[in-house]
């Protein structure tokens, strides 16, 4: 994809240029941080900081600690950076009292049920940044793979499911893999063998098998809890007929699929990369459909991709689409991401 690498090094965002040299070419760019540091959306959560590094918001919202980390992660900015550090030292002291605000009742719950909330979403910030050896992370990992491997055994949704009060609910005993098990798993590799390959291999095949899988309740003592099933819906989409929506999450969803190394050996999602390359093929190696959706330029715990100050040029877009197409790529293919 030389064409798309000489494309975003030429004409995207500091933050793109970025993570190109870094990730793609493999070239450490020190001076590009001294522009994301000015990007609006690191600089506004920059400015949202008190002397602790913390953010006084609900944690699991668009103005909080989880949505900053994943700002400071997807824009680029180092994680050595001092006001990334100061974040991430204060996320892990406040041991009892992180998951303030709507995860301070649910997250738990979602965490004691094996769906994984407040403890997870904690474990996954630190995989952002690299720092996966920490005790608390290596417990979520296990956590991870239990849930995965507990989709192996699945043979029908009617398995795991019954119906209270009209919504479709866990059977008691139940557990199921949600969007940061994925993030989480995709951006660590300390649990990365042969044994734990097959789980996941076989856990996604199931995944692909079974969608489109409904949304799904968690029930506790007479209370509906949505676990963080954003992305988790359907494994094998028909391009044709997704709309801008379903894109964004296709593009994320795959992204944390290709960090996992197995894309070509799942025949499923290797067809997909072969769309993916065609359709580049077609359009010169850039990423040119017309999407928009505010689920690209929204930032928040689930939602965001748009990493250019905005679309409002045709070029902006194609840079953000065609950055997320080479990394769907790139990570489809490394040998050292790979089991």
């Amino acid at each position: 994809m030389k064409k798309t690498i000489n494309f975003l090094l030429n004409e995207s965002c500091p933050s793109i240029q970025y993570r190109v040299n870094k990730e793609i070419l493999g070239n450490k760019i020190n001076y590009l941080q001294s522009k994301i540091l000015d990007d609006p959306e690191v600089r506004g959560f920059i400015k949202q900081q008190n002397k602790s590094g913390w953010i006084d918001q609900d944690l699991h919202s668009e103005n909080g600690v989880e949505t900053a980390i994943r700002v400071f992660f997807e824009k680029g900015l180092d994680n050595g950076n001092s006001f990334f550090t100061k974040m991430l030292s204060e996320l892990e002291k406040r041991e009892d009292s992180f998951d303030n605000g709507c995860l301070e009742k649910v997250g738990r719950i979602l965490d004691e049920k094996g769906f994984g909330g407040s403890r997870l979403i904690r474990a996954t910030l630190f995989c952002y940044a690299g720092f996966d050896n920490k005790e608390f992370v290596q417990e979520q990992i296990e956590a991870a793979l239990r849930a995965f491997e507990y989709v192996t055994r699945v043979n029908s949704l009617d398995e795991i499911t019954e119906v209270y009060k009209n919504k479709l609910v866990f059977s008691k005993g139940a557990i199921w893999p949600g969007i940061y098990h994925l993030r989480l798993l995709a951006f660590s590799k300390s649990w990365r063998n042969e044994k734990n390959k097959e789980i996941i291999m076989e856990a996604i095949k199931k995944l692909i098998e079974l969608s489109p899988i409904p949304s799904i309740n968690v029930l506790s003592k007479g209370q509906l809890i949505s676990p963080a099933s954003f992305c988790m819906h359907d494994f094998k989409p028909q391009f044709e007929n997704m709309n801008d929506k379903e894109w964004m999450m296709w593009f994320h969803r795959t992204e944390m699929l290709a960090r996992l190394g197995m894309m070509d050996k799942i025949d499923k999602l290797n067809q997909q990369i072969e769309w993916l390359k065609r359709y580049l093929s077609q359009h010169n190696e850039l990423f040119v459909k017309r999407l928009k959706h505010y689920y690209f330029r929204k930032w928040g715990p689930y939602t965001g991709m748009r990493l250019e100050k905005d679309w409002r040029i045709e070029k902006r877009r194609i840079s953000d689409l065609s950055f997320r197409s080479l990394l769907v790529l790139h990570y489809s293919s490394v040998k050292q991401n790979r089991f």
